[in-house]
């Protein structure tokens, strides 16, 4: 068994602080921690280097690392200080330099009204104190720093390397002299005693510190002074003369000149007006334990009184005007196209073979994606008689099984070993292929490409697909082999010589023989960073032999790479397919290739084989969410789901009835919400009608009209605290953001008249889910034949059909879906009235 990193990167009580303040100001200042500033109630001025900001009641603003600034409040003003610890959280962001643009006054869209709602949820959770879950409070702060990533985060890549380096190091200087100004103001501090901790000159301290604060440096010195000894004015007894002395100034003539320049009165008159007033406008934050508690206080009252009340009913409406749609439009199924199938081997298994040509009866795909073709297990090369005689009869077998079930082979022609992984650090199977020299590929693919032709015919050949897959590229492979690249590496062109080298070889063989095949590669995943793929494209373009397509695989793993190591973390986002692939596009127009076809031959929720998720409904609104999403997108020839069965991934370790592998059907051959997901999305027609957030509408030729909808719901972030595939088989649905129900609304108008055939299928948790019903089975281990045959017949969508009468051109479609349901109504008119 390989060892694999752990990539998650750890949490602990460091990565965030959490201050509440009522009518405080603060001075100018510098720290190494991102700090976000939320306005509860009143108002507040907030300077940023030069630039001053006034932030109202809901607003926020996000101060970057080592910036200087300052903030003045409102007498009646509430405010949260949220401090992020820079290190951590650049850890869990997996980006070296952080750099946001986030202030909600330039902003007033949809990310800023996300954003308030899950800074008021973290507070929440924040205020119960002793009582909240710890899972709980910390999947709130994951959140908040999910959106923070997605809205606000900006790419300072592609702007480094002398800029922001200088710009980052004036920073850490400023924060520098700040700090010691703050620890030496009650000494006699001057320039020269700054600039010496600096290494610097004075002439040069003095022309830096006014540019970068706008203030003198003795201009600074004062305010500092001057703010604590206001502090000791309001709050002690002590003379004043020994206020300022205590704090800084020379004598009292000095002190008394500083505070009328800023007040405009004398010091005793101020205390004076002052004795009976708690809030002064200008003393620094306090740490005294009444104040704290009475902001906490305020907070608390205003959470109870505002926070808003979750929703327990979702409402989508929709009118669909079939005479205002001037062009119905046709679409292309790329989601049925391919699926994998897995190791060669594989498909020699009887029962693998029964579950594709059920597959094949229900769905109907057109390309089995499978490899390991020339692998040791199939025997293909005898060595015995001194030099290499080819044995193609168990190839025969599997090629003449899938042409059989209608299914044309997508074939993997690189040493793509079968892997099976739990999760990221735990891999239960590796097995590989030997290594073949150039001469020995030319030879076995030449000698394999004229038996296809001889046996198949050149017709049926042409129309296969060949992708040419690398380990040198494939991060998964990269990671189970624990290889590291370093930050160099990661960038220089040479890391894809080799796999160009032997593409264009391969390819030159096959278009030599079967000029029609079209042949691709090279299935890039998880390191699909803005870079690495530019630089990947910006190569292939260099090359002599080009790519009839682009395969990529899609998993909703984010990677990036930090001093020299691959570090990955699950993503939160759950548009992550849909966003992978506009990034994909984008990067391929870029270097001319909009007119290359892009497959998808790989993609899942997950890589893991051993996580119960994939056995519940939520992969049938998964599948639905993200096929209809991606519609008529970004120009995708094909999406591969992986996998097809859960016997690719049958081990020791998998003797219940399910064990949480990624197949559409159970390793006994019972159908998951995941292949009722596909089964229904069979059923929608050619032609596109409508499609938005939750539903799709298609038609047929006649009269006959078909709607998919789904409640898709999303991860709630304590998910992503828990190791992947370590959760319950009882807590699967427990993970969520929310359990709310969704109404579904849609009015078909401007159809015909006439009596209509209604058919209703639906997967939820009461229908087709094969791990509810195991539940309600009790779990058990020793399954016997004829209960395994029990739950085939168990497992199974609800249906409903109906007739009803259509009278003013118009029908509405009314249903209730439970969370991860996807529902599946077909309208067939039967009797017209015109």
């Amino acid at each position: 068994m390989l060892n694999t990193q752990t990539t998650q990167p750890l949490i602990d009580s460091q990565l965030i602080s959490i201050s509440v303040m009522n009518g405080k100001d603060v001075l100018d200042h510098a720290h190494k921690d991102i700090e976000l500033i939320y306005v509860i109630e009143g108002s507040i001025e907030v300077k940023v280097k030069s630039n001053i900001f006034t932030l109202n009641s809901s607003d926020f603003i996000i101060i970057n690392s080592n910036e200087l600034h300052s903030f003045h409040s409102g007498e009646n003003s509430l405010i949260v200080i949220i401090h992020f610890n820079y290190l951590q959280i650049r850890s869990i962001l997996q980006q070296e330099n952080l750099f946001f643009q986030c202030i909600s006054l330039e902003n007033t869209g949809a990310a800023n009204q996300q954003m308030k709602a899950v800074i008021e949820e973290v507070l929440s959770v924040y205020l119960k104190e002793s009582n909240f879950s710890i899972a709980e409070y910390w999947g709130r702060v994951l959140k908040l720093i999910s959106i923070i990533q997605l809205n606000y985060l900006r790419d300072r890549k592609h702007q480094e390397i002398k800029p922001v380096q200088s710009e980052e190091m004036a920073n850490e200087r400023v924060m520098e002299i700040l700090e010691y100004v703050e620890n030496n103001f009650r000494e006699p501090l001057t320039l020269e005693e700054v600039a010496s901790t600096q290494f610097i000159t004075v002439p040069y301290l003095s022309k830096f510190f006014k540019k970068q604060t706008g203030k003198t440096f003795l201009q600074y010195l004062n305010k500092v002074r001057l703010a604590h000894a206001v502090n000791e004015l309001i709050n002690t007894k002590k003379s004043i003369t020994r206020i300022a002395l205590d704090n800084g100034f020379p004598n009292l003539v000095a002190f008394n000149r500083v505070f009328n320049d800023k007040f405009k009165v004398k010091p005793a008159d101020y205390r004076k007006s002052k004795l009976e007033k708690i809030i002064d406008k200008v003393k620094t934050v306090s740490n005294d334990k009444v104040d704290k508690e009475e902001a906490l206080f305020e907070l608390r009252n205003y959470m109870e009184a505002y926070s808003p009340v979750e929703k327990k009913n979702e409402l989508i409406s929709m009118d669909i005007d079939m005479m205002k749609i001037s062009k119905l439009e046709a679409y292309t199924k790329y989601w049925n196209k391919v699926i994998n199938i897995g190791y060669a081997t594989d498909l020699l298994n009887s029962d693998m073979q029964e579950q594709i040509s059920l597959l094949q009866t229900d769905i109907g795909f057109t390309y089995a994606r499978f490899w390991g073709m020339f692998s040791d297990e199939m025997h293909v090369e005898d060595n015995s008689y001194g030099q290499v005689v080819y044995n193609f009869s168990n190839i025969n077998k599997l090629l003449d099984f899938l042409i059989k079930n209608r299914l044309k082979p997508f074939i993997e022609l690189g040493p793509k070993p079968k892997l099976v992984l739990k999760s990221f650090h735990q891999t239960l199977i590796y097995q590989t292929n030997n290594e073949k020299s150039l001469d020995e590929w030319k030879k076995l693919l030449r000698a394999f490409l004229l038996h296809c032709i001889e046996r198949y015919g050149i017709e049926e050949v042409e129309t296969w697909y060949f992708e040419i897959w690398s380990n040198n590229i494939d991060p998964i492979i990269n990671l189970t082999n624990g290889e590291n690249l370093t930050k160099n590496s990661r960038h220089d062109p040479s890391q894809f010589a080799e796999y160009f080298k032997i593409f264009s070889f391969l390819k030159r063989i096959l278009n030599e023989i079967v000029p029609g095949a079209k042949v691709g590669g090279c299935g890039l995943t998880m390191d699909l960073e803005t870079e690495k793929l530019d630089l990947f494209l910006k190569q292939w373009r260099l090359q002599e032999v080009q790519p009839d397509f682009l395969s990529i695989y899609l998993y909703p793993i984010e990677t990036e790479s930090d001093r020299n190591a691959k570090k990955n973390v699950i993503s939160t986002n759950p548009n992550y397919i849909k966003n992978k692939i506009k990034q994909v596009r984008d990067a391929m127009g870029r270097y001319g290739y909009d007119y290359l076809e892009l497959n998808v031959t790989e993609w899942n929720i997950s890589i893991s084989n051993r996580d119960y998720l994939n056995d519940t409904c939520f992969k049938a609104s998964y599948i639905a969410k993200n096929i209809i999403d991606n519609l008529n997108l970004n120009n995708i020839n094909m999406l591969g789901y992986w996998m097809c069965s859960d016997i690719f991934s049958d081990f020791k370790d998998s003797k219940n009835l399910l064990h949480g592998g990624v197949g559409l059907i159970t390793k006994s051959g019972i159908r998951k919400p995941s292949y009722h997901s596909f089964s229904l999305l069979k059923r929608l027609g050619e032609i596109l009608i409508s499609k938005g957030d939750n539903y799709i509408i298609t038609k047929k030729s006649g009269d006959r009209y078909q709607i998919i909808c789904y409640n898709y719901k999303h991860f709630d972030y304590s998910y992503y605290l828990q190791p992947e595939g370590s959760i319950e088989i009882s807590e699967q649905y427990d993970i969520f953001e929310n359990n709310n129900p969704l109404t579904l609304s849609l009015k078909l108008k401007g159809i015909k008249n006439g009596r209509y055939r209604i058919k209703e299928q639906r997967i939820n948790r009461e229908y087709g889910s094969v791990l509810d019903e195991w539940l309600n089975f009790g779990s058990i281990y020793d399954m016997k034949p004829d209960e395994v045959d029990y739950l085939k017949q168990k497992c199974v969508p609800y249906m409903k059909v109906d007739h009803t009468i259509v009278e003013e051109n118009n029908i509405l479609i009314i249903g209730e879906l439970q969370p991860h349901e996807v529902r599946l109504y077909e309208l067939n008119l039967i009797i017209s009235d015109s």
